[in-house]
């Protein structure tokens, strides 16, 4: 018996590797799905997408859309101050990060070149629920954008949790840059939340 239990484990652990990298391979499907649509509905329809910026927004919110859930990004964003927001305030919030993240992604998306947008093969992953999935994008007038895409497993298949773009992480520099305004607005959530506006919109 004491030499039936060491093998079992063995086996167990096997099996759960497998499963784990089966998972890992739907979440790197889910990508490859999303970096498809970039290409095709995007990438590829530059020419009449630069002139028409509201159909490019509408086109990435309907990619993003079936992988990204706004509301939940929003509250990482806002961490702790989450709670003290009033449900009007949180869907200001998300509303005024989704609609401007639209407009300054779409638009850099139209720098990228079609042909050479490679979803690399899985890594070594982190012993957390999220799955990362690394893309190579070259833009057009040369050089070299590394994006990993952070997947979640969730009840309407997988979703999108964070993004690091160029080994920047997104989602802890929104919240670091949205505690500064909360502080630079005397913790004025309505009055960060308007200065969080302004600050995306520079950049878009």
């Amino acid at each position: 018996m004491s030499k039936i239990i060491p093998v079992m484990v063995f086996v167990l652990s096997l099996f759960g590797a497998s499963v784990s990298w089966a998972n890992g391979e739907e979440a790197r499907d889910a990508v490859v799905k999303i970096v498809d649509a970039f290409r095709t509905d995007i990438v590829a329809d530059k020419a009449v997408l630069a002139n028409d910026p509201a159909l490019l927004e509408k086109r990435v919110d309907n990619i993003l859309a079936k992988v990204v859930d706004f509301d939940d990004f929003s509250k990482k964003v806002m961490g702790k101050y989450y709670r003290r927001a009033t449900p009007e305030q949180r869907l200001r919030f998300a509303n005024v990060t989704k609609d401007t993240l639209l407009k300054t992604y779409g638009s850099s998306l139209l720098e990228l070149d079609p042909d050479r947008i490679n979803v690399l093969p899985l890594g070594p992953q982190g012993r957390g629920r999220e799955t990362k999935v690394d893309v190579d994008f070259e833009m057009e007038a040369g050089g070299l954008l590394n994006i990993s895409f952070y997947m979640e497993s969730e009840e309407s298949g997988w979703m999108l949790s964070n993004v690091v773009i160029n080994n920047i992480n997104f989602g802890l520099t929104f919240r670091k840059q949205f505690g500064v305004m909360m502080e630079q607005n005397r913790n004025d959530i309505e009055s960060a939340i308007t200065a969080w506006r302004d600050s995306l919109a520079k950049k878009s």
